[in-house]
């Protein structure tokens, strides 16, 4: 039996005007959860929710009218609810990779200039991986949902060395690793001073000096990198 938006289970036959307007909420307040996400202007935000609401409504009437039967109206808010979910997350999950490329370029700057020449390779990764990062976010951005996913040019690289499934599976197993690299690194322990020789005491794990916020951030881009590689999630950049 389908499941609506929301969690209603409905079928043809008991479909009423009652699963309509249930269905109807459900999708203004998706649009408004959207709104409220992705819009910073509170008029755009306002006339978008009008623009659902309105478009909720219409169908009601026309269940109401007769123009429609009720699982046809049912029908066509689902589709609605999922098309806009799905370009929300879409938006979403690019955002999220621009925002972290920007953070693993950060980070792989300090690795490099705080290490004396030792984290290069680490540090030189984490800024190629974030300047990819970077670019496929935005330009996926640009050209929106329902286009072809931009590959960057450090995944075309790993791509070239395998093939495109192997490839983009060891691009993101290389954006796991420099990121437990980043926040396991040791990195000198605030107000601490070394003259001569490096001493271990005075240094401690990178993420004793992250922040809850930027360390949650950084779990959940993890946590988004994982689903990719996962087969059945693939759908998250398509």
């Amino acid at each position: 039996m389908p499941i609506a938006p929301g969690g209603m289970r409905v079928d043809e036959d008991s479909c009423d005007i009652h699963d309509v307007t249930k269905a109807a909420s459900d999708l203004v307040a998706v649009g408004c959860s959207i709104g409220m996400t992705h819009f910073t202007d509170g008029i755009t935000r306002l006339r978008f929710g009008s623009i659902i609401s309105s478009y909720a409504d219409e169908v009601i009437q026309a269940v109401d009218e007769g123009l429609i039967n009720a699982w046809q109206g049912v029908q066509e808010l689902r589709a609605e609810y999922e098309e806009l979910s799905s370009k929300a997350q879409f938006y979403l999950q690019n955002g999220i990779g621009v925002v972290a490329g920007v953070m693993q370029i950060r980070t792989g700057v300090s690795v490099i200039g705080s290490s004396g020449g030792l984290g290069a390779v680490p540090g030189g990764l984490m800024v190629s991986h974030g300047a990819n990062n970077i670019y496929e976010g935005l330009s996926n951005i640009y050209h929106g949902p329902g286009t072809p996913v931009t590959v960057g040019p450090v995944r075309r690289i790993y791509r070239t060395l395998f093939d495109d499934h192997a490839g983009d599976m060891a691009y993101y197993s290389m954006d796991l690793f420099v990121s437990g690299y980043g926040i396991s690194r040791q990195v000198l322990k605030p107000g601490a001073m070394e003259l001569f020789r490096r001493d271990p005491i005075n240094y401690e794990a990178a993420y004793r000096q992250t922040g809850k916020l930027a360390l949650a951030f950084e779990a959940l881009v993890d946590f988004l990198t994982i689903k990719i590689m996962l087969p059945e999630e693939n759908y998250f950049y398509e």
